[in-house]
């Protein structure tokens, strides 16, 4: 992007950033919305006994395991791989034509204990390079790479682009040893194919978190990104489930915190979904909610992104798979197997948006559990392998979402919107949601639309002819998001996976 053109769009940001904190209507830019208001403050700023919360408890520093410590084994990448096996699958080879003749090149490696993928087309390439950035794969210590997904590989080729992805060189929570590892492989990719005129970003999930930290360090010149599903909000991911967890025990009155071992958290969670009524099923049949299970569901929600199309069935989606609770049991330390030196999450100064009363008078912000994350923990330094996002990016990204993930959820969304208008750069960032509730449950055609936009966008700040900003919706706003339509725009016809989950969309008007 120029610099004039920057200019111009940090410009717009800023007008939007002003009226954004100053609490005043929206103001239209290019073709999308505008947000209008800040998230909900959910937390507190006063001593213990002036909130009225229980005390906090302290974590403990704990050591950390650094992944040079871990003995990683890389799977060849001129194959597929098989987590589920352990075992090779079929070969990386070059795309095809009709004729049955290749359409491209690939090249594979490892570089510093990263394996590597780079397909480039035979004709036609545009001399950019899209980078994928997989999501998290748990702790595991085989690393691996594949090709991008919702068929994003024929997108990229068919439009003229080249891309690369990486298995980075550690898995974990690791952002910041997977942004190294894109990095080395943006600088081999200029040595092993030509240098690229521009380089954009695309990815999932984790994936997300790894892109806005990319764009952050700029310690590569990126060119625009496309995250879906992604953590934007970073520490928020660990958060949440803790909120989500303590407020379940205290409202079951059921005290499992802390624990030692995830068969002790286990089994206590029959307890608690008996206690308030949870869904055992994420379809059903399943029992009624109790008053209490209520307040769970609606605390929940609030949590994740507020009242929005579809809240209920996704919170009965993800709780019939017992995922917050199950999940929150496998990490006893709060550590992510060791990226982080004890506990990262907190819930200290949480308000909960409930007027809830127990019947000893006491309210459920006064009964819940107050956890404090370990010292250093949560650090915003660049060493801290959880890496923190500040919004400071300086080019173009459009996001997309689904309405009703739980695992990743919809707050990350607004989060990143509120820190890029607080950083005067909401006017470089679109963002948009799709009905289903699914993790990463989006059709190839919006994945590949969110990519399409997304350089249509950068490409027009690059030339001299009108700005091409894409359209988004207004994730800021709670009246909008909580309207029935809310992502009707983004979500692409047709029905399957979760979507049923949501009510049918308004019919598109007739051309006239």
């Amino acid at each position: 992007m120029t610099p004039g053109r920057r200019r111009l769009a940090l410009a717009c940001a800023g007008t939007a950033a002003s009226v954004l904190l100053a609490g005043a209507g929206g103001v239209a830019l290019a073709g999308s919305a505008a947000p209008t208001a800040t998230p909900t403050p959910r937390t507190v700023d006063l001593p213990p006994a002036e909130r009225g919360f229980a005390p906090v408890q302290a974590s403990p520093v704990l050591p950390a395991v650094p992944a040079k410590d871990i003995p990683w084994t890389v799977a060849d990448p001129a194959f597929d791989y098989d987590p589920t096996t352990g075992r090779p699958g079929a070969a990386f080879t070059p795309l095809v034509g009709a004729d049955g003749q290749p359409r491209t090149r690939v090249l594979t490696g490892i570089d510093r204990g990263a394996s590597y993928r780079i397909e480039v087309p035979l004709q036609g390439w545009n001399g950019d390079v899209v980078f994928w950035e997989h999501g998290y794969r748990g702790v595991g210590t085989t690393l691996w790479v594949d090709n991008p997904g919702f068929g994003l590989r024929e997108t990229y080729i068919d439009a003229g682009y080249a891309w690369a992805a990486s298995s980075y060189s550690a898995n974990r929570y690791d952002i910041r040893s997977a942004m190294i590892s894109t990095e080395r492989l943006a600088t081999r990719f200029d040595r092993l194919v030509a240098p690229a005129d521009d380089r954009y970003l695309q990815g999932l999930s984790m994936g997300g978190h790894i892109i806005a930290g990319l764009l952050e360090r700029k310690e590569v010149r990126w060119d625009g990104a496309a995250p879906m599903c992604g953590v934007m909000g970073d520490v928020a991911q660990f958060d949440i489930p803790l909120s989500y967890n303590l407020v379940a025990q205290a409202l079951a009155e059921v005290d499992a915190f802390p624990f030692s071992a995830p068969a002790e958290y286990a089994a206590a969670i029959p307890r608690i979904k008996q206690a308030l009524g949870l869904p055992v099923s994420p379809t059903g049949p399943n029992p009624t909610l109790t008053e209490r299970g209520e307040v769970l569901r609606n605390v929940a929600i609030d949590l994740t992104g507020g009242p929005r199309p579809g809240a209920e069935n996704a919170f009965t989606y993800w709780e019939g798979q017992t995922f917050t609770l199950g999940g929150f049991a496998a990490d006893p330390t709060g550590t992510l197997g060791g990226v982080t030196r004890g506990r990262i999450a907190t819930n200290a100064g949480v308000l909960y948006p409930t007027t809830f009363t127990f019947p000893d008078g006491r309210t459920l912000n006064e009964r819940v559990e107050r956890v404090a994350a370990a010292p250093g923990a949560r650090r915003d330094h660049w060493t801290n392998s959880v890496t923190r996002l500040r919004g400071t990016f300086e080019v173009p990204v459009v996001s997309i979402h689904t309405l009703g993930d739980l695992f990743v959820p919809f707050e990350h969304q607004r989060i990143y919107a509120a820190k890029a208008h607080r950083q005067g750069t909401g006017g470089l960032l679109v963002q948009r949601t799709v009905r289903s509730a699914g993790h990463c449950e989006f059709s190839p055609a919006e994945a590949a639309q969110t990519f399409t936009d997304m350089v249509a966008w950068a490409q027009s700040l690059e030339g001299s002819g009108p700005v091409r900003r894409p359209a988004g919706e207004d994730v800021l706003n709670r009246t909008a998001v909580a309207s029935p339509t809310f992502g009707c725009r983004f979500t692409s016809t047709g029905t399957g996976g979760t979507r049923g989950l949501f009510a049918p969309c308004p019919a598109p008007a007739p051309a006239a």
